[in-house]
């Protein structure tokens, strides 16, 4: 099946681009959080009831949201989306295809401000590791990202506070977002509230 050797081979592309040029201080934005944003699209894309062509726009736009990383830590989406577009047409993906996963990718831009159905689900994917029961193992890493790579170090206890505020002004997008990753998400805040107490 031609889309799944093209999802292979961005995969390949993806994993030996981080590997070789992403910055050593990654310890979030790396080709493990990649895995769990196309894990995310998966879910959320099935849950959303997509098209077989709608989940390869996202899992083509999943695996390259943030190769742009390689290159400049803050605004790398539209980096990312212009090695994105670069790559997936030699690839072979029309351009109104191309298109499509470019905007998937600009949509991970924060604040997120999706348009259509597939952006919402990429976005909730960005963010999926809020509801996971590891999310304070992640928020540590990106602490430690932030310090190494763009200079702004925090104490735990306020590291604690702005990731709070993160959770609680952050909302999910689609209905299996809301339903089921907004639950999970909960008891995340619910911890970080009881290390105030």
């Amino acid at each position: 099946m031609e889309e799944e050797k093209l999802i292979n081979r961005v995969s390949d592309y993806v994993e030996e681009l981080l590997e070789k040029e992403l910055p050593e201080h990654m310890y979030f934005h790396n080709f493990e959080h990649t895995l769990l944003v196309v894990a995310g699209v998966k879910i959320i894309g099935e849950h959303s009831q997509v098209s077989e062509q709608e989940m390869l726009i996202l899992t083509l736009a999943a695996y390259l949201h943030d190769i742009g990383y390689t290159r400049q830590y803050i605004g790398h989406e539209a980096i990312s989306a212009e090695m994105a577009g670069n790559f997936l047409s030699s690839n072979g993906l029309s351009s109104v295809e191309v298109e499509q996963v470019q905007q998937c990718i600009l949509a991970t831009k924060y604040p997120q401000l999706p348009h259509n159905n597939l952006q919402k689900i990429i976005c909730d994917a960005d963010f999926y590791h809020f509801a996971l029961p590891a999310y304070t193992d992640f928020a540590v890493r990106l602490k430690r990202e932030w310090e190494e790579n763009i200079n702004l170090a925090y104490s735990y206890r306020e590291w604690d506070a702005i990731n709070l505020k993160m959770l609680t002004s952050h909302q999910y997008f689609t209905g299996y977002g809301r339903q089921f990753l907004q639950k999970r998400k909960e008891r995340n805040i619910e911890k970080l509230i009881q290390r105030f107490t």
